[in-house]
């Protein structure tokens, strides 16, 4: 099974987000876009893991969620990153302290589990496009488009499954970790 560790996206954020993907495509030749519903961040991809090593991921992501709380991000714009004349079309999060706690923790969790370490390191983004060509270029679709600096709660973290029904890629969340509850306290 393909995985990865995912924070998702709430509704709201990802209807501006198919508004600006929308936008973003009219001033484009051409590019597979992503639907919304597989919008998040990747914190960590996994790739082809087998069933008996769910648990294993499944426990990092435990261990990982009782030393970090909720968190707000914003989002920071579109982005690109170019291949040749194409590229993928991203919109931009902000790294704070807290998310870059949440990854390095979630690393070395997933390490003490026997799993490689993120070789890119932490490129917070959600993807909304690949193979993307713009008529001009992608300076003139990031100056035309423009993406409010939205909050977004961080509460949970993911594991998610990449499966093809078809054409159609779809991400199944296989397990789900909320992050430490701020109100809580142990008496």
């Amino acid at each position: 099974m393909r995985t990865f560790i995912a924070i998702p996206i709430p509704d709201i954020t990802k209807d501006h987000l198919e508004h600006a993907q929308q936008a973003a495509a009219e001033l484009c030749r051409k590019g597979r876009y992503v639907p919304k519903e597989n919008y998040h961040v990747t914190l960590h991809f996994l790739g082809e893991i087998s069933p008996q090593e769910v648990e294993d991921v499944v426990q990092a992501m435990m261990e990982t969620a009782r030393s970090n709380r909720p968190f707000p991000l914003h989002l920071e714009g579109l982005g690109f990153f170019p291949r040749g004349k194409e590229g993928v079309l991203w919109a931009g999060v902000e790294t704070n302290v807290a998310l870059q706690r949440l990854f390095r923790h979630l690393q070395t969790n997933l390490g003490k589990q026997g799993f490689p370490r993120e070789k890119r390191g932490l490129r917070p983004h959600i993807t909304l496009g690949r193979e993307v060509e713009p008529y001009r270029n992608f300076a003139d679709v990031q100056k035309k488009v423009q993406l409010e600096r939205e909050e977004i709660s961080v509460n949970e973290i993911i594991l998610m499954e990449s499966v093809r029904k078809g054409a159609k890629l779809m991400y199944q969340p296989l397990f789900v970790q909320p992050l430490k509850d701020k109100s809580f306290s142990k008496k």
